[in-house]
């Protein structure tokens, strides 16, 4: 067996016992899906079924660290790797629970698929009452736009 796909068996097997895992644990897992995913490393679909797993635990866990780790890995997938909306749709339907750090994350993910549909999760954000979750909301919309549109 090579040693991509030794990699990949044990993030399956890491993945799965993550439910049995406590907070700190999954913490910790998640930052070094993260770092694995800003490496570049893996092949797109892989990439893509790792954010997967990490947007499914954003959205569903209720321990904030944990949240924010996965969201900051997913953020971390957007810079080598072209996201598809569908694999991020998740984060734009929950949307409005994420506290205003992790709305950072979530705008930052959105924009990075440069795909418009993202675009009426984002708007809302352009008038939110924290500054920094405005400026990322704007720079979200900026590279959400069509190339026929003014910045916003």
């Amino acid at each position: 067996m090579d040693e991509y796909r030794q990699r990949l068996d044990q993030l399956e097997t890491a993945w799965a016992e993550l439910d049995r895992a406590d907070s700190r644990q999954q913490e910790f897992w998640a930052d070094d899906l993260g770092d694995l995913l800003e490496s570049g490393y893996l092949i797109q679909a892989d990439a893509e079924r790792v954010v997967g797993w990490l947007v499914q635990r954003a959205v569903s866990d209720v321990d904030y660290a944990v949240r924010e780790s996965a969201l900051h890995a997913v953020s971390e997938a957007g810079i080598p790797y072209e996201l598809p909306y569908a694999a991020l749709e998740p984060l734009a339907v929950n949307i409005d629970t994420f506290e205003p750090l992790l709305l950072e994350y979530v705008l930052f993910s959105l924009s990075a698929t440069h795909d418009k549909r993202a675009r009426r999760s984002v708007e809302p954000f352009l008038d939110h009452p924290d500054v920094a979750v405005r400026a990322e909301a704007r720079l979200a919309m900026t590279e959400l736009r069509d190339d026929g549109d003014k910045p916003a």
